[in-house]
C-alpha cells in the first residue's frame, strides 16, 4: 500500500481511535472527525494529521480514498448520504457496524456513481471505550469481516483488504444477509439467552440460588453484563433474523422437554452437542470469544517472553493460553495471552502497563 494513502475516520472512539493509531503506524495520512476535545485529544495522541469536526465533513473527505464510519450504529446510518455527497470518485467507504444487511441497503439507495461502499465488521473490541483507549494492535489476529454491495468491484475489495491486511486482521468476505443470519445465531440469540438466564435467577430472589450460581452458571452468564445501550440498535437493525433465532431455538427448546424420560433421545443430543462443540475452533476469533485476551506491544529481543510471563506469575495470575501472533524481525508485534477471568485479564494487563508495555484487553 502507497505511503500517499489518504484515510478519513469519522467517529473517534476506541474503534475509530484504534484505526487511525493503526494506520499512522504504517506511515498513511490520516484525518480524522468528531467533536472538538476529541480531535485535541488525537492531535495530543499524533493519532491523525489533520483534525475536523461533524459540521466540516466535505472538506474532512477531500482527496481521501478510504473513508471509515465508525460512529454509533444509527449513527452510521443517517450519516451515510451526507458521506456519499461529500466524498470523490472511486473513495471506498466502509464502516464498523455490528449488523451489515440495513446499512448495506441504506447505502445501495444513497449510493453515487464512481464511489464505492463495502460494508464491515471488525471481530475487536476492549472492556474499555474513547480515544484515550485506542490501540495500534487492536486489529491484529482477529477476524474482519466485509460485506460489498452486490455490485462492488473486484478491485475495490481488494484495495480495501489490502488496507487492512497491513493492521494484522484476517479479511473475511460474506453477503451482508448471511453475516446478519449468522450473527443472530451465534451472538444475538446467546447474548439474550443470557440476559433470560440471569432474569429467570433474579426471579428466585434468593441469596441461595445466587451463592451456588457461582460456577457454571456465572460463566454461562458473562455477557448478561453488556450493556442495552449497545445492544438497542444490534437489536432493532437485526429484528427478523433474530425473531428466527429465537423461533428455531424455542423449537429445540420444546423438543427437549418432550423427552426428559427419554434416556436415549436424550443421551443421542448430549453426544451431538459434545460432538459439535469440538468442531469449534478453538483459536479463532468469532462473535463470543471464550477466553479474555490480553494483547501486548512486545520488541524484538531475546528473553521478552519470560519477562511478560515473569511479570504476570509474579501477581498470581494463571494464563491458559499464549499465542505469538505478529512478530516483525528488528521490530517487534504481538503476543496473545488467554484468560479464563476478566478480572486475571485486567490484573495481568494493569500489571504489563506498570512495567511499561503497551496493552489492550480484548473482550
Amino acid at each position: 500500500m502507497e505511503n500517499q494513502t489518504s484515510v478519513t475516520v469519522v467517529g473517534l472512539g476506541l474503534i475509530g481511535g484504534s484505526l487511525c493509531h493503526a494506520f499512522k503506524r504504517e506511515h498513511i495520512t490520516v484525518k480524522g472527525v468528531s467533536g472538538g476535545k476529541t480531535i485535541e485529544k488525537a492531535i495530543g495522541m499524533q493519532i491523525i494529521d489533520e483534525g475536523f469536526e461533524y459540521g466540516e465533513m466535505r472538506e474532512a473527505l477531500r482527496n481521501s480514498a478510504f473513508v471509515f464510519l465508525c460512529t454509533p450504529l444509527k449513527d452510521i446510518i443517517a450519516r451515510l448520504s451526507e458521506v456519499f455527497e461529500c466524498c470523490g470518485k472511486n473513495t471506498v467507504v466502509s464502516d464498523v457496524g455490528s449488523t451489515k444487511s440495513v446499512i448495506c441497503k441504506t447505502a445501495e439507495k444513497y449510493l453515487p456513481r464512481g464511489a464505492y461502499f463495502i460494508g464491515g465488521h471488525p471481530m475487536a473490541g476492549s472492556e474499555k471505550r474513547g480515544i484515550e483507549n485506542a490501540n495500534p494492535y487492536l486489529f491484529y489476529d482477529a477476524v474482519y469481516v466485509l460485506t460489498p454491495l452486490k455490485n462492488t468491484p473486484k478491485k475495490a475489495v481488494k484495495r480495501l483488504s489490502g488496507l487492512l491486511s497491513l493492521l494484522g486482521a484476517k479479511i473475511m468476505v460474506l453477503e451482508p444477509g448471511l453475516h446478519d443470519m449468522i450473527a443472530a445465531s451465534v451472538s444475538h440469540l446467546p447474548q439474550l439467552i443470557a440476559v433470560l438466564l440471569a432474569n429467570h435467577l433474579a426471579g428466585k430472589n434468593s441469596d441461595l440460588y445466587r451463592n451456588l450460581a457461582a460456577g457454571g452458571f456465572r460463566d454461562m452468564t458473562r455477557i448478561a453484563s453488556s450493556s442495552y445501550d449497545v445492544w438497542k440498535d444490534i437489536i432493532s437493525t437485526n429484528i427478523g433474523q433474530i425473531g428466527d433465532s429465537i423461533n428455531d431455538f424455542q423449537n429445540r427448546l420444546s423438543h427437549l422437554h418432550s423427552i426428559l424420560e427419554d434416556e436415549q433421545a436424550l443421551r443421542e443430543v448430549f453426544e451431538k452437542a459434545r460432538r459439535e462443540r469440538h468442531t469449534i475452533p478453538r483459536y479463532s476469533k468469532g462473535f463470543l470469544k471464550p477466553l479474555f485476551d490480553v494483547r501486548v506491544s512486545v520488541k524484538d529481543r531475546a528473553g521478552e517472553l519470560a519477562r511478560i510471563t515473569n511479570v504476570i506469575y509474579y501477581h498470581d495470575i494463571n494464563i491458559k493460553d499464549i499465542e505469538i501472533v505478529n512478530i516483525r524481525e528488528g521490530e517487534g508485534g504481538i503476543l496473545r495471552l488467554g484468560f479464563s477471568l476478566q478480572n486475571d485479564a485486567r490484573k495481568a494487563a494493569e500489571a504489563l502497563e506498570a512495567v511499561g508495555y503497551g496493552v489492550v484487553v480484548v473482550e
